[in-house]
């Protein structure tokens, strides 16, 4: 680890880091120092030991579940998930295209 980039958190307030190795005994929790970023990095990870970086700067109980989503036991659900996501968007996108279509061209026949 390079102790000039990061920081390693041990503990906080509600022992998020202890219930993060909960759901993995690899997993450990550093601080980027000059941003602030928070990832989870896994000492039985080959190559780079960063496994994902946390949304937020400050732990709490949502960082278990995103944890737990992104874990690679669960990446055919993650990418199904993310599949069905892109999916609604799309759908939603192009209904607000349609309705704008549709108001432009009630507006340019109404003039």
């Amino acid at each position: 680890m390079d102790e000039l980039r990061y920081e390693r958190v041990e503990g906080d307030l509600f022992d998020i880091t202890e219930r993060i190795r909960e759901i993995d005994e690899s997993y450990f929790i550093l601080r980027e120092r000059k941003s602030g970023r928070l990832e989870v990095h896994s000492r039985e990870q080959k190559g780079s030991t960063l496994a994902l970086v946390l949304p937020r700067k400050r732990l709490d109980c949502r960082d278990l579940e995103y944890v737990r989503r992104t874990r690679s036991e669960r990446k055919r659900a993650l990418l199904e998930e993310m599949r069905l996501e892109n999916e609604r968007l799309m759908r939603e996108e192009t209904a607000r295209a349609v309705r704008q279509a549709e108001l432009a061209a009630e507006h340019a026949l109404s003039n």
